[in-house]
């Protein structure tokens, strides 16, 4: 059964008004709030991506200076290389004598030298200096001995063993080879390259 109004149309046109205009204001205040707690939260990313940046650009910044550091010691380094290689180009070359000295103070003890000969260099290596010796030594360790010492020896470049068979097929050239031939003594001959300073080349 329909529920009987009895007030006048005015008063619940009034009263209908009343309550949109109320709705439209909350309304109204939850879209201005909702904009305002938007705008907060839009100016916190705006702020954490200028911090970010900023942290970025720092450590740009850093990178940079040590770049610039590494290209200075870099530098310096070069400097100081070429400085030595001067010094060096300028020390004299080791004189035969010297050369000969440095060999005979680094053969083992038994080692018998019998021929040494110094070359100076060629067309090819004119800056190459080479020193050939040919002796006897009691056994093969002893010889494997000598070629160990000398290649150790800063003094020389490098260090060949050209031959090594026993004395008594060396007999024949020279008289210590010769009187070693009953004692089972080897004969051997070694090809050194001394170290010679080389000219800086710019």
């Amino acid at each position: 059964m329909r529920e009987l109004e009895f007030l006048p149309p005015e008063y619940l046109r009034a009263r209908y008004q009343r309550r949109v205009s109320f709705i439209r204001s909350w309304l109204l205040l939850a879209m201005g709030l909702a904009m305002v707690l938007w705008s907060l939260q839009i100016g916190a990313w705006v702020r954490e991506a200028q911090a970010e940046l900023a942290a970025l650009h720092g450590t740009d910044t850093a990178v940079n200076a040590d770049v610039v550091k590494v290209r200075l010691l870099r530098a310096e380094a070069d400097t100081y290389k070429r400085r030595i290689e001067l010094l060096q180009a300028l020390r004299p070359q080791a004189t035969t004598t010297e050369l000969l000295a440095a060999v005979s103070d680094l053969l083992p003890d038994g080692v018998v030298v019998e021929e040494m000969s110094v070359d100076r260099g060629s067309k090819a290596l004119p800056d190459q200096t080479t020193v050939r010796l040919s002796g006897v030594a009691p056994t093969e360790t002893i010889v494997t001995q000598a070629l160990a010492a000398l290649e150790l020896s800063p003094a020389f470049n490098r260090v060949v063993l050209v031959e090594s068979k026993p004395a008594a097929q060396a007999s024949g050239h020279g008289t210590v080879a010769a009187q070693a031939v009953a004692s089972g003594d080897r004969a051997f001959v070694l090809e050194i390259v001394a170290a010679v300073a080389k000219a800086t080349r710019e």
